[in-house]
């Protein structure tokens, strides 16, 4: 059925009293039946009695069922018995007529009733969806905490409203996140652009200066310059990570790690690659690849090791990635999946930007994979990586 525009409430409050008056219709005719029925056996002992009254030997027998007599009155009561026969189906029609008009009447008045009721019903019911509604209109990054107060049976409606505050739960974190990473983002930036100011604010302060004065102050400015190019590079991979789906292809993930080993220079490399074949977009999985041996290679000690592993597992490809490195406290280490984070500490490696775990959670996240980092007895991290193999 194809209601007009109307609100939900007047559409349940019609589809209650269309539900009622359906029902009241169809017990209107069953119930005059049931009462003819009832009538005409009452009639049929009355007839019954009114012939035992006029019967003589000889006498017509009477119909049972409350018909009209099969034969005459012969009786003394042939004169009477007639009318009273009469009397009786005029009061039975009567009695049904009454009955149907008045049956109408009241299924009429209950139908009115039952639409009123029913307006008053729907009201209530959809209360619960007037208060999330306030609730949403409510919303703004600033009153994300504010949380509907569920109450009542555990029904549709009160699973909606938990619903709502799950998903208001999820805003909130991803809202303090965003603004987490742009005050990160901003110091980050900031933090370059501090330097080449200083720098040659330096230079310039004296009117005369020597060369090598001016080669310090532009080394450090270059310097300056890289990091900060280094950092919008990897704000930028991060946010095209996060928005472009994969585009999964068959590969190898230990001929694409071979790959970013040969290119990585540093630490000595030591790399044991089985064969995982696995479904991947081969740019991100290169992407992977780079961060996770940058990193290893970039935090590390002087005459350290960084050791690279692949296999296959099930229907699972792992990645190992472990390090020398300096020892990283064991409840820092969820923190290394957000952004600019080193070990901790906001300060790290001076060609770090903190971005190389963040953009390894997006891609491992868009490609449906888990990873996990763990500190190694001695310092360092060991990180792991499952990813689904295509074989």
């Amino acid at each position: 059925m194809r209601w007009p525009r109307f609100s939900i409430r007047t559409r349940l409050t019609l589809s209650y009293a269309a539900l009622f008056a359906a029902t009241g219709g169809l017990l209107l005719p069953v119930s005059h039946l049931v009462a003819y029925r009832s009538l005409s056996s009452a009639d049929a002992g009355l007839y019954a009695r009114v012939s035992a009254l006029a019967a003589v030997p000889g006498a017509a027998a009477m119909p049972v069922q409350g018909a009209e007599p099969t034969g005459p009155v012969t009786g003394p009561g042939e004169t009477w018995a007639p009318d009273v026969y009469a009397a009786i189906d005029q009061a039975r029609a009567e009695a049904l007529n009454a009955m149907l008009v008045q049956s109408g009447v009241v299924f009429a008045v209950a139908t009115a009733t039952a639409l009123v009721l029913c307006w008053f019903v729907a009201s209530r019911a959809l209360r619960p969806l007037r208060t999330i509604t306030a609730a949403a209109e409510r919303l703004s990054h600033e009153t994300l905490e504010d949380r509907i107060v569920a109450s009542g049976p555990r029904d549709e409606l009160f699973t909606l409203a938990q619903t709502f505050n799950t998903m208001l739960d999820r805003l909130h974190r991803s809202f303090q996140a965003q603004k987490l990473f742009v005050a990160n983002a901003s110091h980050e930036l900031r933090t370059p652009l501090t330097v080449i100011q200083a720098a040659a604010e330096r230079a310039l302060s004296r009117p005369h200066r020597d060369e090598a004065d001016y080669r310090k102050a532009l080394t450090t400015v270059v310097t300056a310059a890289h990091r900060s190019e280094r950092l919008l590079s990897g704000l930028l991979t991060l946010a095209r990570v996060r928005q472009q789906p994969a585009v999964p292809h068959r590969a190898d993930l230990a001929v694409v790690v071979a790959e970013g080993v040969r290119a990585a220079t540093g630490p000595a490399i030591r790399a044991d690659l089985a064969p995982a074949p696995l479904a991947a977009d081969p740019v991100l999985a290169e992407l992977l690849v780079r961060n996770l041996v940058e990193n290893a290679v970039r935090y590390n000690v002087d005459g350290g090791t960084v050791w690279v592993r692949t296999r296959a597992d099930g229907d699972e490809v792992v990645l190992e990635v472990a390090n020398t490195g300096p020892e990283v406290p064991a409840d820092t280490v969820p923190l290394l999946r957000r952004a600019f984070q080193r070990g901790g500490r906001r300060t790290g490696g001076p060609d770090g930007s903190g971005l190389g775990l963040a953009i390894v959670d997006a891609i491992v996240d868009a490609h449906g994979g888990q990873w996990a980092a763990v500190p190694r007895a001695g310092g360092g991290l060991t990180v792991t990586v499952r990813l689904p193999g295509g074989g």
